[in-house]
Formats: structure tokens, sequence, C-alpha cells
């Protein structure tokens, strides 16, 4: 936190007693603040909001309308009891336990609303460093979906959607839902699904709505290991995990129909949807759906394939350059994206490779005569 949004907010805290209003300012500053937005920044979201009303606790709260809080409350996603100081409960209880479809259905409504939808939105928190089936112990998880809402220079601003299931890998049937879902997403959309291990306190925090996930999902989307690793065969990835349970997942996806599942025709779009100024134009929206099922088909039949053998290759070997997995993409006819420029298959999987790989050029060494 800068040493301004910092001054601000304990002043707001500060005077939390003798003015229990301020909590509405408090809670404001906050929700910014959580997502990676400076409060000199601002103003960039909400045009509504001057510097100057960011200059002082009394300025701040003169200019929180009701209208400008609901309007925050949307933009993030967050309830807004909770922005006006009323509870504790940051986010709307959301759950796919029993329903893996919801989980589905939620995403696809996601991605349709979004002009550039993310290839990779799932994340998945959880308190185990290696999950295990067999182990009896509680293993909680929080699945988590980013959605892109703004961009502040080259900086993305998300929404977290959390899922607050309260699933734990020791139990049989929410660990059979999640595998399967993550399946899915796997194999039809070539997702990859990263683990990131906070702790048991936070774990809580997120499963109660009262914790904004950011700071826990921002890193490198492959890490060992990554969700999808549980539902590989052994002989489609080197580090498949637990593929003794594939049958019972395959059974369940058959059970709940998911892999018929269509990610490009959902009724119902999520009710915070963002909405942009193109969409709100007739023939812009029609012309966006289409290139927005052109793009999905082109993810699933040409991109997907590439990127989970992207994934596999860094599994069995994180020092690969981006530049060696893409030779090996390219030498393999099987994938349709093989037929496209080196460029273009590195920009797809770039951000998949591993934090020590990421940015370097990758150039082949020189051969010694």
């Amino acid at each position: 936190m800068t040493s301004k949004i910092g001054s601000l907010w304990q002043r707001l805290r500060g005077g939390m007693r003798a003015y229990p209003i301020a909590i509405v300012g408090v809670r404001f500053l906050q929700v910014f603040h959580d997502h990676g937005i400076e409060v000199s920044q601002i103003p960039r979201i909400l045009p509504q909001i001057r510097l100057a009303d960011l200059q002082s606790p009394q300025h701040l709260i003169a200019a929180l309308t009701p209208e400008l809080l609901a309007q925050t409350a949307q933009m993030f996603g967050v309830r807004l009891e909770w922005l006006e100081g009323v509870d504790d409960q940051i986010y709307e209880h959301l759950s796919a336990y029993k329903r893996p479809q919801t989980f589905l259905e939620h995403l696809a409504a996601l991605r349709q609303s979004a002009q550039d939808p993310l290839r990779h939105p799932v994340r998945v928190l959880t308190v185990a460093k290696r999950l295990d089936w067999r182990n009896p112990v509680r293993q909680p998880l929080a699945p988590v979906v980013l959605e892109k809402i703004a961009e502040l220079g080259e900086e993305p601003i998300y929404r977290y959607h959390v899922f607050q299931d309260g699933c734990d890998w020791s139990y049989s049937p929410s660990r059979i839902e999640l595998k399967s879902i993550v399946k899915v997403l796997s194999d039809r959309l070539g997702i990859t699904v990263p683990l990131f291990v906070i702790g048991a306190k936070d774990m809580e925090e997120v499963l109660e709505g009262r914790l904004i996930p950011r700071r826990f999902v921002d890193g490198c989307l492959v890490t060992d290991p990554s969700l999808e690793d549980y539902v590989f065969t052994p002989e489609r990835s080197g580090v498949a995990k637990e593929a003794e349970e594939l049958p019972v997942v395959l059974a369940c996806i058959e059970e709940h129909r998911l892999m018929e599942f269509s990610f490009e025709h959902v009724e119902d779009s999520p009710p915070d949807a963002p909405v942009s100024e193109s969409e709100s134009r007739p023939s812009s929206t029609v012309k966006a759906s289409a290139q927005n099922g052109k793009r999905a088909q082109a993810e699933t039949e040409i991109w997907a394939p590439i990127s989970s053998a992207a994934i596999t290759l860094w599994g069995q070997d994180s020092s690969l350059p981006i530049a060696e997995v893409v030779r090996r993409i390219k030498k393999t006819p099987a994938f349709k994206a093989s037929a496209f420029s080196d460029s273009a298959i590195r920009k797809r999987i770039a951000d998949l490779a591993p934090e020590g790989v990421r940015g370097k050029p990758g150039r082949k060494p020189k051969q010694s005569s």
C-alpha cells in the first residue's frame, strides 16, 4: 500500500469510533487496493471520483453516493452490504456441489460476455502442498474464476468469482466432481488449472467469502502439480496422478453429461457481467457473437491441443526453452497449429511456461564446429 492511500486509510480507520460511517470510506478504498488499484488511479476507473475527493476522509465520504457505491459493488462483484459496512461477507455464496454443470454454465456465461475471454481463467486454492486422495486428513480447496474487467496501462484488473463449496479432496464425492470439471475444461478447452497453496486461516476467510483472493492467484500458470495432472492418463502425461480413479471421474462426467455441455450458447449471463459499449449496439452484438463463436471453435480445435502438449512437456522438463517447445509442436503434423508460424504458437503458450523460462528468448545454442 502506498503511503498516500495508507495515510488516508489510517485516518478513516482512526475516526471510525467517533465517526462510524467512516467504515464506508475504509471499505471503498480497500476494494480498490485489494484489486491492485492505487488511490491515484481510482478516477480512471470511476470518473465520478476526482482526485480532490481523495485528499481527506471528509471529502471522500461526501463523494460516496448510494449510486456510486452500488456501481463499485457491481464492478468488482462484491456485496453492496459489505461495502456499506453492514456485514463482513464480501462475496455472495457460489456453489457447484452436486451440480458440476453449474460451474461450467457460470464459466461459459463469462466467456460469452467478455470481448477477449481469458484462455486460462480458473485457479484453485489449496492448503495442501500435495493433494492425496488416500489421505483422510481434510484438504479443502477453493476454485476461483477470473474475469477481466479493465486494464490500467498493461496491468489487467480482474473480478473474482469464488466458489465456496468447501470442496475437500479427502471427501470422494466433492473430489470426483472437481476432477470431472477439470477434465472437461482440459479436454474441451485446453484450460490449465494451477494450484496455489495458501495458509489454513486464509482458506477459512476465502471459504467464508471474507477475503479478496487477488494476492493468492497472481502467479505463474504452470504449477507443480497443476490440477489437470490429476485427470490425465499416464499415456498422456508423465506426471499423471491418481489415474486409478479416472474410471469414476469418467462415470461422473457421463452421469451429468458434462462433455456434451455447450460453451457456445448460454441463455442467461451472470447478473454482474460487464456490458461494453459495443454490446449496446444491435448490429455490433450480432457480429461479436459470430466472431466469438468462431474464436471459441478455433480455441478448441487448433489451440487447445498445443496448450495441453506444452503443459505436458514442461511438466516433464521445466527447463525447456519456449523455442524448443514450439519446435516440437511444429514437428507434430497431428496438431493443426503446427502449420502456424513460430511467433503465433509462442504467443499461445508463453504464459504457460515455468517462471524461470518465461521472458527468456529461448534461442537454440550455436552448434560447435
